[in-house]
């Protein structure tokens, strides 16, 4: 299973549109990469690091990498890749691609499962602005391995609309949040609990975790 996320512009470079470290754009890149592995009931056992910004940065880029695995509390994969270093850049860029292997877990249709939204759609600035409203990869990850989260799903740019209609085609789907806002980095994340495990994951998911309600057209 491979998985890949990339950001642009965003860095250390003085023309970056946001100015971030390289570490925690690495690490909110290979966060998004680490979920998509999770939405396809893999793990990933190696990544790759496509480095746009220079040689300077790809240590900050490897350790915001290592990052990600340390709070699932896994050891992270080996990281090969390449830096540009012929040709200076003058905005940051980074792509990372994770290859993983399928997991064994209990087959769940997904129509079965009870749904909630978890963090709130952020994009940029917001997202270095309310870290806490970002969905945490910790829980998110100890409820995945325990099977309380049977599905996870994760929304990017195209935001939670386009994610409702992908999983539940005709059914008109509510919640509190902006579905039309672009969720960033991953900032929001749908998440199919185990109906039997709900009361569990509510002890795990304690801030911006939200039943989505469903109604057929």
């Amino acid at each position: 299973m491979a998985t890949t996320d990339n950001a642009a512009a965003i860095g250390e470079k003085p023309q970056d549109v946001v100015s971030a470290s390289d570490q925690l754009t690495a690490y909110l890149t290979a966060r998004v990469t680490f979920l998509e592995q999770l939405a396809a009931n893999a793990l990933p056992t190696h990544v790759l690091l496509a480095n746009f910004s220079g040689d300077a940065a790809w240590s900050r880029y490897v350790a915001g990498i290592q990052q990600v695995f340390d709070e699932a509390g896994l050891i992270c994969p080996q990281i090969d890749g390449s830096t540009e270093s012929n040709m200076p850049t003058v905005q940051s860029g980074l792509s990372i691609t994770m290859l993983g292997e399928q997991q064994q877990r209990t087959p769940y249709k997904h129509e079965h499962l009870i749904w909630y939204t978890y963090g709130l759609p952020l994009v940029g600035n917001e997202v270095l602005a309310q870290p806490k409203d970002v969905a945490q990869l910790q829980p998110i990850f100890q409820a995945w391995k325990e099977e309380i989260v049977q599905q996870v799903w994760p929304v990017g740019s195209k935001g939670l609309q386009a994610e409702f209609t992908r999983l539940f085609g005709n059914q008109q789907v509510k919640s509190s949040l902006n579905v039309e806002k672009t969720a960033g980095p991953c900032a929001v994340i749908l998440l199919g609990i185990h109906p039997e495990k709900e009361q569990l994951a509510q002890k795990i998911f304690l801030r911006n975790f939200e039943k989505l309600r469903k109604n057929a057209l």
